[in-house]
């Protein structure tokens, strides 16, 4: 497959073409190869989604497959299922046959993901016209490079915050190829870089110790960089401590710069004279960094700590300036949140199929406001780690209670499902994420027979 042409927003296809030369070569030879079926996929049910396969293809290429469904610090949940692989801040996938992909695809949920630091720069991969005609699978021929273009050049100036790329591919290589179409975007549209956010938990051994090494940063901020016109505030919730930083242009760039620099001295990973500009200022931060260990030494009397570890304090201080954080999955039935938020790993994998379908689906259709309420009803156990508890809440029989509505042949939501282009195959997901939930509190099952 070749890429014949190209719609690039904020310079993406410039930044891509020059920095990501492994990738874009990534993604022509696994278009090769999920064009031509070459793709072998495992599955239980013996039906598999095209996604799947486009999945598979780059990840036999080394690209990360992620989660549908991540999660904020604050437990908020994230869904990103339209993002395709990933692989060194880059995104790709397709348009898969749902509905409204495209918009949903560029204004939600790369967006969400690209403001979370999940990507940088997200790719969508359509054919041009004159190729999909060739093309034999309806859902690949329904979405082409001219029909987007059009309607981003009716949208534009887009006043959208990032940029993306959309590629159209094609099996011809053309003469002048790629054709690049770069869209405008609103001068008058600026992103909000005015307010940087940190937030950090700290043992309660560490807490006092960390909150000063914080209150720190507004000190070395002014000295550090005197011209900078930014306010530095801390808030504390508990445990938990808030570093909030305002700037009066909306220009962000030199606070990063001062955390990362901060950062990096915190956790003795640099001296403090590589960046200090002045020996009032080494001397300061020095004095700060023993106040410190003397407090973690005092706490230790206070509250019986083993060892008072002044390394550990600093690392929790550094990986919370870094970036936000990131949520760690296990593989069990629970993923674990920075915040100690418990989250059900299979009612949030629900939750995903349940979004999936709805966006399947136009928001006038019936099976879609069934969806809908049942995504709020799930949302309410998706903490909830308790099997009796989930077993005897409202939410488990109007899943049971879809499900059986969707199987009945000649129903109404039964035939919306399978009217949706992935629609059986995401049901089937849902169902057995449901027979998970069932079997693990007790509940009775459907019979996979109906699923497949």
């Amino acid at each position: 497959m070749f890429i014949d042409k190209v719609i690039s927003y904020k310079n993406a296809w410039g930044e891509v073409s020059k920095n990501y030369s492994i990738e874009l070569s990534d993604i022509q030879s696994a278009l090769d190869d999920f064009i031509a079926g070459n793709v072998e996929i495992e599955s239980d049910s013996g039906r598999s989604h095209p996604r799947e396969a486009w999945e598979k293809a780059l990840y036999d290429r080394g690209w990360e497959l992620i989660d549908r469904t991540h999660y904020s610090t604050d437990g908020k949940r994230i869904n990103i299922g339209r993002l395709g692989p990933i692989r060194n801040g880059l995104s790709a996938t397709f348009p898969f046959g749902s509905f409204d992909h495209i918009s949903r695809w560029l204004f939600q949920q790369s967006t969400i993901a690209v403001k979370h630091g999940l990507i940088k720069i997200p790719i969508m991969l359509v054919p041009v016209r004159d190729f999909a005609k060739e093309l034999d699978t309806h859902w690949m021929r329904r979405e082409t490079f001219e029909i987007n273009l059009s309607q981003l050049e009716m949208l534009a100036p887009l006043s959208h915050q990032y940029p993306f790329l959309i590629i159209g591919y094609s099996n011809q290589l053309g003469i002048n190829s790629p054709e690049v179409f770069e869209l405008e975007s609103d001068s008058y549209v600026e992103k909000d870089n005015s307010i940087i956010d940190r937030c950090i938990e700290f043992p309660p051994e560490y807490h006092q110790a960390g909150l000063d090494i914080l209150n720190y940063f507004g000190t070395y901020l002014r000295e550090q960089y005197p011209d900078e016109n930014a306010s530095v505030k801390i808030e504390q919730q508990g445990l938990k401590v808030r570093l909030v930083i305002q700037t009066k242009d909306g220009k962000s760039e030199i606070i990063e710069k001062a955390l990362h620099e901060y950062e990096l001295i915190v956790t003795g990973a640099e001296p403090p004279e590589k960046f200090a500009k002045s020996d009032k200022l080494i001397l300061e931060l020095r004095n700060e960094l023993r106040i410190a260990k003397f407090r973690l030494e005092s706490q230790q009397d206070l509250i019986g700590m083993q060892n008072g570890r002044i390394d550990k304090l600093l690392n929790i201080v550094g990986d919370g300036l870094s970036q936000k954080h990131q949520v760690v999955i296990d593989f069990k039935p629970a993923i674990t949140l920075s915040n100690s938020v418990t989250i059900n790993q299979d009612i949030a994998a629900a939750l995903s199929h349940v979004n999936e379908l709805m966006e399947e689906l136009p928001s006038s259709n019936d099976a879609y406001f069934a969806l809908k309420e049942l995504e709020g009803s799930l949302a309410a156990i998706e903490t909830d780690n308790d099997p009796e508890s989930v077993r005897r809440s409202p939410a488990m029989s109007k899943f049971k209670r879809l499900i059986d509505k969707v199987v009945a042949n000649g129903s109404e939501l039964n035939s919306a499902i399978k009217k949706a282009e992935s629609g059986w195959e995401i049901f089937s997901e849902l169902a057995a994420k449901y027979n998970k939930v069932a079997e693990w509190c007790g509940l009775p099952t459907v019979p996979s027979a109906l699923i497949k």
